[in-house]
């Protein structure tokens, strides 16, 4: 099994994006920016497609949650957890988890404050999580998901050589619809040709 339990720090060349361990001080940064719309949404966290100013705060019990968890990410030894700063701030996560042990694999995960995209996070994080995952954790295959109507990411998952592997019919219910999300890997090998 690949060493979740070390969590490293990895920062972009141009210094301006670090992948790093969460602290329990990260809770509520990240409790802003899952209340967000756009994360919400592309989440499905969200049954209705969110008004641009609508927020989603947590009650007090998932609050409570979400505190624990933060602190607590640098303690899995099942998965990775990594909070992504962009020039000082704490914008996201990363996170490699669902290990499967038969066919070396992880399932990927990103998430992106909705005042934070569109100035090169995205490909930054891919940039450094990709090598970390391939090279350093030796997994065979990266997996993730997207909804459909999520077509930046699912632009961005293709550019850093996601392919499409399959669908997952009606994944998710929104505004009264079922929506399919788009199953997606890169394999090693494919990584290391690109």
């Amino acid at each position: 099994m690949p060493n979740f339990k070390f969590k490293p720090t990895l920062t972009s060349p141009d210094r301006t994006v670090q992948l790093r361990p969460f602290t329990a001080d990260n809770a509520d940064r990240m409790l802003d920016i899952l209340a967000q719309p756009l994360v919400s949404l592309y989440t499905g966290s969200s049954d209705h497609t969110p008004a641009p100013a609508e927020t989603f705060p947590a009650n007090t019990a998932d609050t409570a949650r979400i505190r624990t968890w933060y602190a607590t990410r640098s303690d899995q030894n099942d998965r990775l957890d990594l909070a992504i700063v962009q020039n000082g701030t704490l914008i996201g996560e990363v996170v490699l988890n669902l290990y499967d042990a038969e066919n070396n694999s992880c399932n990927l995960r990103i998430l992106i404050a909705d005042d934070a995209t569109e100035h090169g996070a995205g490909q930054a994080t891919f940039a450094l999580i990709l090598p970390y995952a391939f090279l350093a954790l030796g997994l065979n295959t990266l997996t993730l998901d997207a909804f459909e109507f999520n077509q930046r990411a699912i632009h961005v998952y293709h550019k850093v050589g996601f392919k499409d592997v399959g669908t997952i019919p009606d994944d998710l219910e929104l505004d009264g619809k079922s929506v399919t999300s788009i199953k997606m890997a890169l394999t090693a090998a494919d990584f290391l040709q690109s």
